[in-house]
């Protein structure tokens, strides 16, 4: 059994690290180009670790603290949404380092796939989800 549980951390983590990388390999080079200031790369590579863990994490995460942990920290996001204007500070950081103008969103696969051109509050929507997800794990494991 101590096997498996290992395998599976192994695994977890090398499919964080693979959508980590693929997000960053998309979306990188366009910062690069137009990016006006020096690059603020530690914000940069912690705001997609963030994003990855909290909108991909169904597929990475596989205990209850995991859990319990991911709907803490997608409840504090929510509330910072809400409470920021449905804006993300890490990304106001981001905009203004660059150059940016102040509603652009991250670059993320998320907003690459176009899913927040559905509606404007498409990431309270897919944090909902994810909630709703991570009650369902916690409360069946």
């Amino acid at each position: 059994m101590h096997s498996n549980f290992t395998l599976y951390t192994k695994m977890n983590t090398l499919y964080f690290i693979l959508v980590y990388f693929l997000q960053l390999a998309l979306t990188a080079p366009r910062v690069r180009r137009t990016c006006r200031q020096p690059q603020p790369w530690l914000l940069y590579f912690a705001h997609h670790a963030l994003d990855v863990f909290l909108f991909w994490s169904p597929v990475f995460l596989r205990t209850r603290p995991d859990y319990i942990i991911h709907a803490l920290l997608v409840l504090l996001v929510g509330a910072h949404w809400a409470l920021n204007n449905n804006r993300c500070i890490m990304t106001q950081w981001m905009n203004r380092r660059c150059g940016y103008p102040e509603d652009n969103w991250l670059d993320s696969l998320k907003n690459m796939f176009g899913f927040r051109e559905y509606s404007e509050w498409f990431h309270f929507i897919w944090l909902g989800v994810l909630l709703g997800w991570d009650a369902w794990m916690i409360w069946h494991m």
